[in-house]
Order: C-alpha cells, then structure tokens, then sequence
C-alpha cells in the first residue's frame, strides 16, 4: 500500500540547482538506499520528506495518518531524564492505558463497580500494541546498540555525542513509525550493533528511506534505490549493487549512441562542405535538413562524476619476514590483550577486528613505534618501511591550511601540490581551506593525499573510510586490492574487509588469535556455526512422552533466552571497553596519570566483568550441547 506521492518535487538555492523535479512514491516495505556524493543533496531531500524544509516546487503527499520516525546525523535525544526514561518516550499512550487498567483492576480489588465492557476492550488494545512487551522491547534496542543494562539509569546529559546518537536510533526504531528516515545511522556503531540494525531494518513493516556510506548495509537492506546526480534523481527498482550496474549500463548504451551520433554529424558536415556548390548540391541540402532534425533531439555526452584518484606508492620491497612480535603486549597499567608469538609476512593483508575497546588502535600505534608495549617487543624486519593511516588524523584540526599541510610533508612545489590536491577534489580557492574547517570526508580526502606521498611497503591503517562517500571508498578498495606491500587494517567496512583481507587476527577476552582465512570466508564460518548451536541441541531432544517433551521444550527456550541474554550483555561490556580505551588514550597523550589510574582500574573491572560473562555464555552452550 502506498504511504507517499512525490510528484514533481525539486529544490534549488538560489541560482544552485539541488535536483530538478522529479516523481515517484513509496510503500510498505519498500527499503531505498538513497544514494549520491557528498553535497548533492540527500539530506535535504529526506528533510523535505520530513517536512522540515520547504522544496522549490512540486509536493510530497502522505497517503492517509502516516507516522514519520526521523534520525538526523546530528541526532540528539535532548531529554533530561534517564537513558531508559527517554526510551519510554513512544510508549506514553501504552503506559496511560497502563495505568488506567492498574487503576481498574484495583477498584476491583476493593470490590468496586467498574466498565467491565471498557476494561475488556482497554486490555485487548493495551495487548494488541504490544504493551507487556514494552520493557523487553526498550531493553532489546539499548542493548543492540551498545548500551549495556547498568547504563540505562545514567542521565541523558552526561552521554558523549556518540553515545546520544546510538541512543536516538535505538528509539526511534522504538517508535515503529509508518515511514522510517535515517540519514547515517551506523555512525558509532560496532560491529554488533551493524548486524543488530541490519536485522532490524530486514523485519521493519513499514517503509524505508535510507542514507549510508555503509556499503555492506545498503546492500543487504535495500530493495530500492534513489541515486542524486547532476541535479537529477534517479529511481531504480533494484537493490544497491543492481541498481548500479544498471545505471553503468544505461551510461554506456547513452555514450555507444552520443559517439555514433556525433560520427553522423561529422560525416554529414563534411558532405555538405565539399558538395554544397557542386553537382550534389541537392543532396548537400538533404543532408542539412538532417542535421536541423538531428540538432532538435541531440544527445547530449553523459557526464562522470569526478572522483579521487588514488595511487598508493609501494617503496623497495621489504625482505620475507615483516614483523615479529614476542611476549607483546598493550595496554596501559594493565594489559587490553595479550598475543603469542606471531610473524607477519610480505604480502599479508590482514583484518584486525574485535570488541570496541579491546585495544586495536593501540596495537597499530605500538606496531608503528608511536607507542611503547607494555610488554614484549615488536620488531621490523629488512628493509620494512611503515606508512599510517590515522583515524584521528592529527595535524589536520588546526588553522594550517590544506595547501601548506600537503607542502609540510612533502617536497614539492606548489604547482605539484596543488595538482595533488586537484586528484583528491580540492581547487582553486578550495586549497587555501583551513583544515579546522573541512568536514569530515574533506579532511579524510586530505589524509589520504598525505598516504599517497608515502613510499611504504607496510601499511597501517586504523578506519581509512570513515566520512568517505561510497564511489571513494570503492576507489580506495581498488588500491588496496593492488597494493603489493603488506596491510595491517582496522576498519568496520565490512565490505572493505571482505574485498581486501586475506587473513583475519581476532581479539577475544584479552588474546590475540590468527585465522589464515579472508574475513569473507571468517563471517561464513562465523555465520555457520552460529545456525548450528540450536538445531544440534533441539535435534538430539527425545519425544518419550508429553511431560518430557513440555519440560523439554521449556527450558530449551529458557537456556536460549539466557543465551541472548548473555550475548547482549557481552556486546554492551565491549562497547563500554571500547570508550574507557579512548579514554586512557586521551588521558596518556595528556599525561594525567591520575586519570591514566582511575579508567585503568575502570578498565580491569570491566574487563573482569566480560570474562565472567563470557565463561557463562560458553557454559550455557555446553550445557545446551551436552542435553
């Protein structure tokens, strides 16, 4: 069923064009990846979907009592109450009927005449909308996205950014609204919390409107897709990936007839010169009249988008062996994870992935030398030079100007490095930008410009697509797949990882482990044995008689809740190790050694807490295997 019209909606600034009008409409269940580079407008669109900003022309017409749930990119909860309090916030008429019933109920407890008619029926709605599954629900949702159950009571202003956004999905998914706009909502999301939104989004009834720079999510969820383009939108009725191949292919069919078109006027042009005073002369005139009919419908040359151009330099290669770790470990005071002795070899490229918290970016750091390991020792091998990647990118917060931040850390001219800048989309006045004022997919334009001046033959890169917009990203892809060096990679891009890795180091309950697998083939694994749990349990079940088999069936899915139980809890505790981890990282750089103290003893608590319900998780399972 149709839930909105857009017909003939456009919108310009002024003399700017945003994307001329356009027509289309959306139905339940209909999931679209709306799609574009940086700045051509996509969240000004769903903010007019959203009625919160006017178009030039055209309407956006809802189709009956449509209820729209919206996540900015700046989103905000802007409660003052508990995080759980502010979770409540959709379920205010449910806890009214609550409460009416809770009066009613004990009216007739005091033997008091009461609407039994009115109670029937306000218990009925009160169970038809889901109102004994409120808390579950609300509990459900803060886990998913990172929160764990000792958190929900803490007040909403004391919450970082990061935190405040995870939050404000998690309810507006709580709001269950007809039509669903989310504008980036893997911002701050681990790798749990991704396949819990991706979930989420596969069993939403309603409609979808969806902006990502999360490739592995567009493709999953999608079904639609709406991709804005020189001022146009265009709509497919495919999928992400379908949706791309297709538009290459309208590109390339529209470019085979612009060539063979302007071949035709060619040749008719030169016909006409070299007979429009000889004995052709009415054929030169012919001739004409076919260019006049031809001028009236001429194709116009399809345009590209520009796009970075990446080329990361591969210095001498470096000898067989890359590096050597030996009894190392990092942390601070105490250890985040230890690993056993492992070597790397040349042409590795490696995954690095675990809890948020577990110490990832610290390992890079000690692995580049920026930073000492608590213990052991990290050796380089012949001929290994290291180029970084930093999620933080240092350097580049500041009033340097981009120009002279490409200048300090290279020897070029200013021609050179201007033409530089130019492959990675800055020009003219652009480059005079001071870098406290780019945004973020321009301040990580500008790092990977400063990668691509390194002549490294290993990489370290510590989320390297963060803010870039999806052509980007595949580009960045490419390089890597081509790159002859090796590569130590943190990142939360699925898709990257799945594309470019070919081993996995996985760091689980303070241990490094390797797996000589890509991570592709990791997840498949991961994915396989999860599907395997239940069904060996339930299949090795007996049928004796009805008692046994209730009984059975009875704590099966009270061993199975537990199990999910445990697992929200362990996701949350990563999370929370994840941001005491930045934490120590600050108060280090600071030197604050008191601060270094207080969220290390945090840190060992929590992490004591995570190996406790770790143990209880690998406990249940045994148990339900061993039934």
């Amino acid at each position: 069923m149709s839930l909105l019209q857009i017909d003939r909606l456009a919108k310009s600034f002024a003399a700017d064009v945003l994307f001329e009008p356009f027509s289309t409409q959306l139905s339940r269940g209909d999931r679209v990846a709306l799609i574009g580079d940086n700045g051509v407008g996509k969240s000004t669109l769903m903010k007019i979907i959203a009625d919160e900003e006017a178009p030039s022309e055209g309407i956006v017409r809802f189709i009956g009592d449509v209820r729209v749930g919206t996540l900015h990119q700046t989103a905000r909860l802007g409660d003052e109450g508990t995080l759980r309090e502010a979770m409540e916030a959709p379920f205010r008429a449910h806890r009214q009927m609550e409460q009416e019933l809770r009066a009613m109920e004990e009216a007739m407890g005091s033997g008091d005449d009461i609407d039994t008619h009115r109670y029937d029926e306000l218990l009925h709605r009160f169970d038809h909308a889901g109102g004994y599954q409120i808390d579950a629900r609300i509990r459900s949702a803060l886990v998913g996205v990172g929160f764990p159950i000792e958190r929900f009571d803490t007040p909403v202003r004391v919450l970082s950014g990061g935190e405040e956004a995870r939050a404000a999905l998690a309810r507006v998914l709580l709001e269950a609204p007809d039509l669903l706009l989310l504008d980036e909502p893997t911002n701050h999301l681990d790798f749990g919390a991704l396949e819990w939104l991706e979930d989420s989004l596969l069993s939403f009834p309603g409609a979808l409107l969806l902006v990502s720079h999360d490739r592995h999510l567009l493709e999953r969820v999608a079904n639609r897709t709406w991709e804005i383009g020189f001022q146009r939108v265009k709509c497919y009725n495919l999928g992400y990936s379908a949706s791309r191949a297709l538009r290459d292919q309208e590109r390339a069919q529209r470019l085979s007839e612009y060539e063979a078109q302007e071949q035709t006027i060619a040749k008719y042009k030169d016909f006409i010169r070299r007979n429009k005073a000889g004995q052709k002369v009415s054929q030169a005139k012919d001739r004409e009249k076919k260019l006049e009919r031809i001028e009236q419908t001429r194709i116009d040359r399809p345009r590209d988008s520009k796009h970075i151009a990446l080329h990361i330099r591969h210095a001498v290669p470096s000898g067989k062996r890359v590096l050597s770790l030996r009894e190392f470990s990092v942390g601070f005071d105490t250890p985040l994870f230890r690993c056993d002795d492992l070597d790397l070899y040349r042409g590795q490229k490696v995954a690095i992935i675990g809890p948020n918290g577990c110490g990832k970016t610290t390992f890079l750091r000690a692995i580049a030398h920026e930073a000492e390991p608590l213990s052991g020792s990290c050796e380089h091998g012949h001929n290994v030079s290291t180029a970084t990647y930093s999620q933080t990118q240092e350097g580049l917060h500041d009033r340097t100007t981009v120009l002279d931040a490409i200048l300090a850390r290279a020897s070029l001219t200013i021609g050179e490095a201007r033409g530089l800048l130019g492959s990675f989309l800055f020009s003219g006045d652009e480059v005079d930008k001071k870098t406290q004022a780019l945004s973020g997919g321009e301040r990580s334009r500008v790092a990977l410009a400063l990668l691509s001046l390194i002549e490294g033959n290993l990489l370290l890169l510590d989320e390297p697509t963060n803010h870039l917009d999806l052509s980007s990203q595949e580009i960045l892809e490419n390089a890597l797949i081509e790159y002859e060096g090796t590569v130590l990679l943190v990142s939360h891009d699925r898709a990257l990882l799945e594309a470019v890795t070919t081993q996995v180091w996985t760091i689980e309950a303070g241990q490094l482990h390797v797996h000589s697998i890509g991570y592709r083939e990791f997840r498949r694994r991961q994915i396989e044995a999860a599907r395997q749990v239940l069904p060996v349990s339930q299949t090795q079940a007996r049928k004796p008689s009805r008692p046994v088999q209730e009984k059975n069936r009875y704590r099966l899915k009270q061993q199975a809740a537990e199990r999910v139980a445990l697992e929200q809890k362990i996701e949350a505790l990563e999370s929370e190790l994840e941001e005491i981890e930045a934490a120590l990282i600050e108060a280090s750089e600071a030197g604050d050694s008191e601060l270094i103290a207080s969220h290390g003893q945090r840190f060992k608590d929590t992490q004591a807490t995570l190996s406790k319900t770790l143990a209880s998780w690998e406990s249940s399972v045994e148990g339900e295997e061993g039934d």
